[in-house]
C-alpha cells in the first residue's frame, strides 16, 4: 500500500546545474543604472581583477566615481554555496481599448511603468515561466564597513586645479603647478584629511536602562525616576567672579514648614553662624550634636552658602556676607594640602576616630581624611607668625 502511494505522489523536475564559478557582488544601492553601478565599483577593469584573482580581490565603492578624494568603502570577500538562477518570464502583452466615439486609446491601469516585485510577476503569471540554473555562487562580494564621513571638494578651487595638473600626469602641466606662497590669509583653504576615522566596524553597546531607575505615576503622568540618587542639597554654590553673592536662601521650604528635627538642626546653625560667618563643613560637624551631624547638608540652604573655588573654597558664609570686601574675612581662607596617606605610619590619626578637633591644624596631628583647613584654625606657632602679618593687601586678590 506504501508503495502505491509512493509512486503517485508527484516529484519535483530535475534541473541541471552547470560546471560554472560565479562570483556575486551585494551593492549596498539600488541599482537602476547597469553601468553607473559598474563605475560606482571601479569599472570594468576593477571587476576583471576580481575575476581574475578568483573573488579575493577587494574592490573599492564610491559612490562619486568621479572624486578621487573620497574615502572608499572597502568589499570583504566571503565563500557561499550558492546557486544563481535565471528565471524568464513571458512580457504580458498590453491590454488597450479603443473609444468608438474619439478613436482614442487607452492603456489599461494594469501595464505600469512600475516595477513589479519578481514575487508578484510570478504570481501573475499563473505558472508561465521557465527557471534554469546558471552557475554556482562559490564566493560573494559584501559592502559591510561603514563609510567615512565625507566631505564635499566639488567647489574647491584647489581640488580644481590639483585635477587639472597632476591628474592625468602629464609632465608639462606638473611643471605649472605652483603652491600659494601667501602666509597668514584667513581665507586660505583648508583641505580635508584623506580619511576622517578609522573604525569601519560599528560598535555594539548595549544601551540598558539603569537599574536604579524606575517607572512612577506623578500627577497622573508617568516618570522615571532613581531611587538611589543622591538627594538634593540646594545650598547655593557661587564663583569667585560672582558680581552679587546671595542675600537669603532661595528655593527652600519655609521655616515654618520643617519638622522638629529639622527646625532643632537650622537653629544650631544659626547660633554658630553667631559666633564666627565662615565654616568649613568639617568644623561644623564638628561643633555639632552627634544626632544633627547627618542633618547638616540638608540644612545648611537655610542659613548659608558655598563657595566653589576662590580663596574660600568649599568654605560656608552667611548668607549676605561677602569676605571680598572686607579684610577681617582673610583669616577664614581656605588652604589644601595634599596629605601622604601612608597607613603604616603611627602618627596619622585614623579616620574611625571620632576626633572634635580634626579641623584645627596644629603642625604636630596629621588628619588622614582632612585637607582642607581655614587660617583661623591653624595653630602651629611658626605658621600663625605668617598668618597674622600686618602686610595686607588693600583689596582682595581672587587669584
Amino acid at each position: 500500500m506504501d508503495a502505491q502511494l509512493t509512486n503517485h505522489i508527484p516529484s519535483s523536475p530535475w534541473i541541471p546545474i552547470p560546471d560554472k564559478r560565479v562570483i556575486c557582488i551585494e551593492h549596498p544601492a539600488i541599482i537602476r543604472n547597469l553601468k553607473n553601478g559598474i563605475e560606482t565599483l571601479g569599472g570594468e577593469e576593477a571587476l576583471s581583477k576580481l575575476a581574475a584573482s578568483n573573488g579575493n580581490m577587494a574592490l573599492h565603492l564610491r559612490f562619486r566615481p568621479e572624486d578621487p578624494m573620497q574615502t572608499p568603502i572597502e568589499s570583504r570577500s566571503v565563500p557561499t554555496n550558492n546557486l544563481l538562477l535565471k528565471i524568464t518570464i513571458p512580457k504580458r502583452r498590453k491590454k488597450r481599448r479603443a473609444n468608438e466615439e474619439t478613436g482614442t486609446r487607452h492603456e489599461d491601469s494594469n501595464t505600469s511603468m512600475k516595477q513589479e516585485p519578481l514575487l508578484d510577476k510570478l504570481q501573475a503569471s499563473k505558472g508561465n515561466y521557465k527557471v534554469e540554473a546558471v552557475g554556482m555562487i562559490d564566493k560573494t562580494v559584501r559592502f559591510r564597513d561603514m563609510a567615512s564621513f565625507q566631505w564635499n571638494i566639488s567647489r574647491s578651487k584647489f581640488v580644481a586645479k590639483m585635477k587639472d595638473k597632476l591628474a592625468d600626469g602629464n609632465y608639462e602641466k606638473i611643471q605649472q603647478f605652483e603652491l600659494s606662497q601667501d602666509r597668514g590669509n584667513p581665507d586660505s583653504e583648508i583641505l580635508p584629511p584623506p580619511t576622517f576615522t578609522n573604525t569601519v566596524i560599528p560598535h555594539t553597546y548595549n544601551y540598558r536602562q539603569n537599574p536604579a531607575v524606575k517607572r512612577a505615576l506623578i500627577d497622573g503622568k508617568t516618570a522615571l525616576l532613581n531611587f538611589q540618587a543622591a538627594p538634593k542639597t540646594l545650598t547655593p554654590m557661587v564663583h569667585i567672579s560672582i558680581a552679587a553673592i546671595p542675600s537669603k536662601p532661595a528655593s527652600v521650604p519655609e521655616y515654618e514648614q520643617l519638622d522638629a528635627l529639622h527646625k532643632e538642626c537650622v537653629d544650631y546653625l544659626r547660633s554658630l553662624f553667631e559666633r564666627r560667618p565662615i565654616w568649613t563643613r568639617r568644623a561644623l560637624y564638628n561643633n555639632f550634636p552627634k544626632h544633627l551631624q547627618t542633618m547638616v547638608r540638608f540644612t545648611m540652604a537655610h542659613v548659608a552658602y558655598m563657595w566653589r573655588a576662590g580663596p574660600w573654597r568649599d568654605t560656608c558664609v552667611l548668607y549676605g556676607i561677602d569676605p571680598r570686601t572686607d579684610a577681617k574675612y582673610r583669616i577664614y581662607q581656605s588652604v589644601f594640602f595634599q596629605i601622604e596617606t601612608n597607613k603604616s605610619r603611627p602618627s596619622y590619626q585614623s579616620s574611625n576616630i571620632v576626633n572634635s578637633d580634626s579641623h584645627i591644624f596644629d603642625g604636630q596631628r596629621l588628619i588622614r581624611d582632612g585637607r582642607c583647613f581655614q587660617l583661623c584654625d591653624v595653630t602651629d606657632p611658626l605658621l600663625q607668625q605668617l598668618i597674622n602679618t600686618e602686610m595686607l593687601r588693600k583689596t582682595c586678590d581672587v587669584r
